[in-house]
């Protein structure tokens, strides 16, 4: 909960300066929109995918996580290295802060390392590269750190590292690409796949599509390796980009057929808001690879869409829309799973007002579709209006989440007396000898 509280803190904090108008549309360039982009992808994206990752790789494994307690320093240093990076960015257009444009990256990598050596550490010890979803996993954590190397080359390039200047511009695409099409929606693959059949009550396993999906992956990831390797030895990197961009492209097709499959199969007569809304998700997921190849081929208008709807509309709706699930069940799990066999236990969704979930998640996409608009029109002000829905958007989800973890959806005779902590875990372990039995326990 500690991860997905300073998560949404970094998302409010990238949308409110994307409607004071640090981005848009003829903004992307400046030094602002980069400090928004780094905040939304970093403090928000990857802050939630790791999160996500240390609550989910031991389901997936079957194992004790390793090192937890790297949990917590790991979140400090990333909070504080996109902070600083994004600070460092700021700089670049005179605002009194300092060095933090080397600081950054340094506190990003540390803070990177901490947590994929528990991540990478747990996979490596139960062997799930030996699985198609724990493979999938391993993709996205190799890619981490050349998204760390590369953008901390680019980064030091500002403050004079001529190594880092090699990237510039010819290596950005490949930048956003490591970041958006592998290291984050490989791990969304990954964790979807144990998810969706899970939620959806439906047969899960392997398949040749998640295979064949796989080895695309992994060709595209060694397509944008050889890629970057040919532009720092200072020749034409365009055609492994394109061949790269195509094999994504390909193994999206393969994993929504898979997804398809697996909600065909379910036995849950009626999605929750969690699966309905992760559905338009993967909408979005499909209009940003169709994009995939004309934005490399043509940028401008066509890269932003893509970009855009990779982040915001792709991982961004199926984040907020799993997190009214995942934030239900691990406070149910925190509150109530001591209870079972001793007291009446609420249901898990009795936990969510759906309702209200559905109305943030749809202002949400409703903002998502504005901002392409926008950015396909190349309007600004027309994308000011659409951050401002995203940010009120969000915001209607963040009490939503609130409202979950106080229980404030449930009757007084089901409330405990002592609440569950909001964010860091309970040091208590008596807690849930401290709830009051109902009298017909």
């Amino acid at each position: 909960m500690a991860w997905f509280a300073s998560a949404l803190a970094f998302l409010l904090a990238a949308l409110v300066l994307g409607a004071w108008g640090l981005a848009g549309p003829g903004r992307w360039s400046g030094a602002g929109a980069l400090a928004v982009v780094h905040l939304f992808a970093i403090g928000w994206l990857s802050q939630m995918m790791l999160g996500s990752l240390i609550q989910f790789v031991p389901v997936l494994t079957a194992r004790v996580l390793i090192l937890p307690r790297l949990a917590l320093p790991g979140l400090i240093l990333c909070s504080l290295g996109a902070l600083a990076l994004a600070a460092g960015f700021l700089a670049l257009e005179g605002w009194p802060t300092g060095i933090l444009l080397m600081a950054g990256p340094v506190l990003l990598g540390l803070g990177f390392a901490l947590t994929a050596a528990m991540l990478g550490g747990t996979l490596i010890a139960a062997q799930a590269w030996r699985t198609q979803d724990g493979a999938m996993l391993s993709l996205a954590l190799l890619a981490l750190p050349v998204l760390w190397g590369t953008g901390a080359g680019m980064a030091w390039a500002f403050e004079g590292a001529t190594w880092g200047a090699a990237l510039l511009p010819d290596g950005l695409p490949l930048h956003i690409l490591l970041g958006a099409g592998f290291w984050l929606t490989l791990a969304a693959m990954g964790v979807s796949y144990r998810l969706f059949p899970m939620f959806l009550i439906a047969p899960d396993g392997g398949s040749p599509l998640r295979r064949a999906a796989l080895i695309l992956a992994g060709i595209a990831l060694a397509l944008l390796m050889a890629g970057l390797g040919t532009l720092l030895a200072g020749g034409n990197p365009w055609p492994l980009a394109w061949a790269c961009a195509l094999a994504c492209t390909l193994a999206t097709a393969l994993y929504l057929a898979e997804i398809r499959r697996i909600w065909r199969s379910r036995r849950a007569p009626r999605p929750e808001v969690n699966m309905a809304w992760s559905r338009v998700a993967l909408a979005f997921l499909a209009l940003a690879a169709a994009l995939a190849i004309p934005a490399l081929t043509w940028g401008g208008p066509w890269a932003e869409a893509a970009v855009f709807l990779a982040l915001v509309g792709w991982l961004s709706t199926l984040t907020l829309a799993q997190m009214v699930k995942i934030t239900s069940f691990l406070t149910w799990i925190q509150v109530f799973a001591p209870l079972i066999g001793r007291a009446p236990v609420p249901m898990v969704h009795d936990l969510t007002d759906a309702r209200a979930a559905r109305r943030a998640l749809a202002l949400w996409v409703g903002g998502v579709a504005t901002g392409t608009l926008a950015l396909a029109v190349q309007s600004p002000a027309l994308f000011e209006t659409a951050t401002l829905a995203l940010l009120l958007a969000a915001l209607l989800h963040g009490r939503e989440l609130i409202a979950i973890r106080r229980l404030r959806h449930l009757s007084d005779k089901m409330r405990p007396a002592k609440m569950p902590p909001m964010i860091l875990p309970q040091s208590d372990r008596s807690f849930d000898h401290d709830i009051p039995r109902p009298a017909s326990a």
